[in-house]
Formats: C-alpha cells, structure tokens, sequence
C-alpha cells in the first residue's frame, strides 16, 4: 500500500489528479486505515500510466476511459490487452455526428464520390457513422489538387498493406501470454508514436537532401 506523496510521486501525477480520478471511478477508494491517512493500492500505479496514455495517445475523455474501464472484460491487470479490444469505444466516440448526405451537401460531392473515398480507406466512418473527424479529413482532401490525390491514394494502398503486418503482429501476441500487457504497450508506442516519426522525419530528411 501506498501513502499519496509516494504514489504522487511514483506516477508524476498532482494529488489533485489522483484525487479526481478517484472521485470520477477510475481508481479504488484508498484504504483509510486511520483519519486523513488514507493507503493506496500498489496497482494505482499502472492504472494511471494508462489513464495517462490513453489521454496522450488516443485524446481519450474521462468519460470514455471510464467507459472502457465499466466494460465486463475490462483487466486491471492487463489493460493494454483490454484496450486492443475496445479501440472502437476509445476511438469511436464523438458527440457531433454527420449522415452521407449531409457531407456530400457541405463538400459539393456525390455520394459515389464518398464511397469511393470509405473503399480506398481514405475516409473511415465507424460503424457507418461520419463524426467531426472524417469531416476535418474531407476537408483536407477536398482541398488537394492532382498531385496530392495521387499522393493519398499511395497512403491508402500503403496503410492497408502495413495494417495486415500489424494486426498479424498483434494477434501474436495475443496469443503469447508471456509479458502480455509490457508488449502490447510496446506495440502501441511502435504503433501511434514511432510509426508516425520514422514515416514523418523521413520526410523532412528526403526534402533537406533535395535542397542541397
């Protein structure tokens, strides 16, 4: 068990945080052995790197965490592998909401159009449902001339050939209990953090040599 200097310390995190986390249900009450000495469970320590990283990597809500947290086979002892089960809950979730016809009025595109644009992968509703991201995405490629068209249509076929790559790696790990829950966070900080740097920087480093 833990005081709340130490666990403050531990996890970086100001006693008010702890204490709203506790307040909103992300963490167990503390133990409160005697007046103003309340004990924390060791455990709060992994819970609030991952409270943290969610909100880090996936721009998660308190509301949504504690959505993925209320789920039946939600693991306080393996929260990675709970959470590369309920990416849509974490990912999916927006308040504003848009219907087909709605963004083909907004965008002067057809419905054909957009279709075209969820086959390719370059716009991805889902469940169906268009939310203030793919409206921000279509506007993005409602602007691109020919060249960057082209562009997007080589990422499309690119992340659709990576994704097989990393849903396979992912299954496998899946199906290896061993260090389960230290590997599928290392496969998520591959996933949303390097992936984008190693794609990025090669970038700027191809242009800075054509600028030579």
């Amino acid at each position: 068990m833990l005081k709340m200097n130490t666990l403050s310390q531990l996890t970086n995190t100001p006693k008010s945080t702890i204490l709203y986390y506790v307040k909103e249900g992300l963490l167990p009450e503390p133990l409160k052995d005697k007046p103003n000495f309340h004990l924390y469970d060791e455990k709060n320590i992994q819970l609030i790197e991952f409270i943290k990283y969610l909100q880090t990597n996936f721009s998660a809500t308190i509301s949504q965490i504690k959505a993925l947290f209320a789920r039946e086979d939600f693991d306080v002892n393996n929260p990675y592998k709970s959470l590369i089960h309920s990416l849509d809950l974490i990912m999916g979730a927006e308040n504003e909401t848009f219907n087909a016809e709605e963004l083909c009025q907004a965008f002067g595109i057809t419905s054909e159009k957009l279709e075209q644009l969820v086959t390719t992968g370059l716009i991805n509703p889902r469940d169906g449902i268009f939310t203030r991201r793919e409206w921000d995405m279509l506007a993005i490629i409602h602007q691109c001339d020919r060249a960057e068209l082209e562009l997007l249509q080589i990422y499309a076929q690119t992340a659709k050939s990576l994704a097989e790559t990393e849903v396979q790696i992912g299954l496998s790990i899946l199906q290896d209990e061993a260090q389960q829950n230290e590997r599928l966070k290392h496969f998520f900080d591959v996933l949303l953090r390097l992936k984008p740097y190693v794609l990025n920087l090669q970038t700027f480093n191809t242009y800075q040599q054509k600028k030579r």
